[in-house]
């Protein structure tokens, strides 16, 4: 096994994180191979392995990541929107979210048959580090004092469908998306966000 120091393996993970997410993006998970990434990366395949099991673990790391940059984001702007009403402060990070979900592509390719991809390779308890992930969005909201009609469990699972919504739009004209994704999150805001 190589050996490398902190400052090396850093590197390294950071290189694998970016073109991982530059290749995942531009190909989608099941076709990007091992061996295109670590080409890309310019490290052998052994390598790879003393950082991740599998493709999908690194796939995984890379989606996380980004997520977390977005909730401090979407934290960041519910801390300084405190003025506004429950039901504006969560249209409001609907908003930002969709325009920071844009800027990572690899965000729109998380789909079932992506996730069923991902449960084949990682451990039971890795992918449920995941899902919980995406319950850390309403957390940030009930944090901010943001009220909901139902448990933040429904509104997480609300919150997917909804991400999976816009996902279903991708092929459609920019207008038809914004129309509808307006329709879909002011039913949901008004039927789950407490004033």
């Amino acid at each position: 096994m190589p050996r490398f120091s902190e400052n090396e393996k850093e590197q390294i993970k950071t290189r694998l994180l970016a073109e991982g997410e530059r290749l995942f993006a531009t190909y989608g998970l099941k076709k990007i191979t091992i061996n295109e990434i670590v080409s890309a990366v310019n490290i052998a395949k052994a390598t790879f392995y003393t950082f991740y099991d599998s493709k999908e673990y690194l796939f995984l790391d890379i989606v996380q990541n980004i997520q977390l940059n977005i909730f401090m984001e979407l934290d960041l702007l519910l801390e300084t929107n405190i003025a506004l009403t429950n039901k504006q402060r969560v249209r409001q990070v609907f908003s930002t979210m969709y325009d920071l979900m844009l800027q990572f592509p690899i965000l729109s390719q998380i789909d079932n048959r992506t996730l069923e991809l991902i449960s084949r390779k990682v451990s039971k308890e890795r992918l449920s580090v995941f899902a919980n992930q995406n319950l850390d969005a309403v957390f940030i909201l009930d944090k901010h004092e943001i009220k909901f009609n139902c448990t933040l469990a429904v509104a997480s699972h609300t919150f997917q469908a909804l991400y999976h919504g816009w996902l279903s739009l991708q092929g459609q004209k920019s207008e038809i998306q914004e129309m509808v994704l307006d329709i879909l999150l002011n039913g949901v805001i008004e039927q789950i966000v407490n004033d």
